[in-house]
């Protein structure tokens, strides 16, 4: 029998930053695709997209924030919105392709900023329009936030993740 990864959060029991993230892009519901990879991963992925999704990128760095009795994990992420199109897009088309990505980003950071799971996201959030990156052709945007639990390891017991709710 094979011994599940315990470290891969797949049920969302450790409460993980990257639960928390699927269990907000799933609230967007089944139109939206998703993917967690590295960008070679996505790469790969991504030829058998066929509709909208969001992919947040293995995180490459982040920090720790230790309180009194817990510790908040904060990853510097990537995260990115993208739709699949055609090899030689036409710019009018392709336009219109990141402008649908931003407004997928946005009701993304809307669905953070209600869930409770992380510190809502505001101010200023700068994006790169994504094409040509890939050798899949999609077009999106990329953004980098700093994603802050609001509930993390509990220090007062051995060092277990918080179930999520």
């Amino acid at each position: 029998m094979e011994e599940r990864n315990p470290t891969h959060d797949t049920e969302g029991r450790l409460g993980t930053v990257e639960a928390k993230v699927r269990k907000i892009v799933e609230s967007l519901g089944e139109d939206v695709g998703y993917q967690f990879c590295n960008w070679a991963q996505a790469n790969v992925a991504l030829d058998d997209v066929e509709k909208p999704t969001i992919i947040y990128v293995l995180p490459p760095s982040g920090s720790f924030h230790f309180k009194w009795n817990e510790v908040l994990d904060r990853p510097n992420a990537q995260i990115a919105f993208v739709s699949p199109t055609d090899f030689d897009f036409d710019g009018a088309e392709n336009d219109g392709i990141v402008e649908a990505m931003k407004r997928l980003c946005i009701r993304f950071v809307r669905a953070v900023n209600e869930s409770g799971y992380l510190s809502e996201l505001e101010d200023d959030i700068p994006y790169q329009v994504l094409y040509d990156h890939l050798d899949h052709n999609v077009t999106g945007i990329v953004i980098s936030p700093t994603l802050v639990e609001e509930a993390g390891v509990n220090l007062c017991n051995e060092p277990e993740r918080l179930e999520m709710e």
